[in-house]
């Protein structure tokens, strides 16, 4: 089972003037240290206008500058937001093919459409239509970072022409395509389209097995790749404070209580104002309280045993929430180091020994569902382009010129 953790970029008010860029700052210090202790994977969100919630509106250019600090940890869009009316989807290829190009190939691609009325309503799109919107789109920017040239589309939410999308990615035919998945049938849906699930985490053994078993045997069966390859991962996302007693646990667990306050006020039943509600000030004239704790909150000996059930019941990685509200930079760091050095070892043995297994079986599967997939027609005829007529320019700059307005080479200097 492999591990990752997930920066949320929340920030509370009261803001002062450097509080963003510390912010920025912060989280940069913390990916190095996930790379430098071993962590798999790192993935940030997209989200737009969700005040002290998230302050993160363009994973790329954060994770761009991850490439430059880290070493080894995958940089995961946890996840990008792919209708044409937030992201266009050639801009969303490019983006992504040249982030892997920096990190050379370490790019994971997780997708997703915007799940909050604030930021659904701001762009114009179809609430009831995101996601069909969303798998439309990411079949096309799937093909531009593979075909060459990139054979245009006609759809009912996006159209392009013909064009050689460039650059390509560095991973071939084109990075692990996630999709995020907040209920079974999203899950089941991530199965038939041969893509990762990027789903919150679980009660219990038994439910865990039964949704993993969904997940495989539906991919299995079912699925008709939207990619070029096929992704077979199911990743669950569950909050991490490790810490050296139970009490001192307790006391940072406190602080998470905002996290699900400023969630359920933007994609539950709240009220907003832009640039004039302050969540922190109600929050903290509530009493609200929301105990999130799956088993990986407390001692090392406790999660490592709930990890051993994840384990168990054929995860195949857990992506750590590790920050919320007036958690600390440092008690962030702190629970990531400890985590590192009691927590990780044993499953980082048993990893290795697994992916091996896992890559033979998932080989196998990939040429059944493989497939299936409807292969593209071959190019016959790629357009032409006509560009403008620039002789206006040549004359413009100073250049000697024939009868016809093209310049005359042998006579410039």
């Amino acid at each position: 089972m492999k591990f990752g953790i997930e920066l949320g970029f929340q920030l509370p008010r009261p803001w002062a003037q450097e509080s963003e860029a510390e912010l920025y700052e912060s989280r940069l210090n913390i990916a190095e240290l996930a790379d430098q202790l071993g962590f798999d994977s790192l993935w940030v969100e997209e989200h737009h206008f969700l005040e002290e919630y998230c302050h993160l509106s363009s994973p790329e250019v954060f994770l761009a500058a991850c490439t430059q600090r880290t070493k080894q940890i995958r940089l995961g869009f946890g996840v990008m937001l792919l209708p044409p009316m937030i992201n266009n989807p050639v801009r969303s290829a490019e983006k992504v093919a040249a982030l892997d190009l920096l990190s050379k190939g370490r790019v994971e691609f997780g997708v997703g459409s915007s799940s909050d009325r604030l930021g659904t309503t701001a762009w114009g799109l179809d609430w009831e239509r995101r996601q069909e919107i969303t798998e439309e789109v990411l079949g096309q920017v799937a093909r531009m970072m593979v075909e060459e040239p990139y054979r245009g589309y006609d759809g009912t939410d996006f159209s392009f022409p013909t064009r050689n999308i460039i650059p390509k990615p560095q991973q071939k035919p084109h990075p692990p395509l996630w999709l995020a998945c907040s209920h079974r049938e999203s899950i089941l849906k991530a199965a038939r389209l041969g893509i990762g699930a990027l789903s919150f985490s679980f009660t219990d053994l038994d439910t865990t097995q039964q949704w993993v078993n969904a997940y495989r045997e539906t991919l299995r069966r079912e699925a008709i790749p939207i990619g070029s390859s096929i992704n077979p991962n199911l990743s669950v996302l569950s909050r991490l404070i490790c810490c050296s007693t139970e009490s001192e646990a307790k006391r940072i667990q406190d602080k998470v209580h905002f996290w699900w306050y400023s969630f359920v006020h933007y994609f539950g039943h709240g009220s907003h104002k832009p640039g004039v509600t302050n969540l922190w000030d109600n929050y903290s004239k509530s009493d609200y309280r929301f105990e999130w704790d799956t088993g990986t909150i407390g001692t090392p000996e406790k999660i490592s045993a709930t990890l051993r059930e994840y384990e168990q019941a054929g995860l195949d990685q857990v992506v750590f929430s590790i920050e919320s509200g007036a958690i600390s930079h440092e008690e962030i760091c702190g629970s990531l180091e400890l985590f590192a050095k009691e927590v990780m070892p044993e499953f980082k043995q048993r990893e290795e020994q697994r992916s091996v297994i896992k890559n033979s079986e998932d080989q196998l599967i990939s040429e059944e569902v493989m497939m299936r997939k409807e292969q593209p027609k071959t190019f016959q005829d790629i357009p032409t382009i006509i560009m403008r007529d620039i002789r206006p320019w040549y004359s413009y700059m100073g250049f000697p010129l024939d009868e016809e307005g093209f310049p005359i080479l042998d006579e410039m200097q």
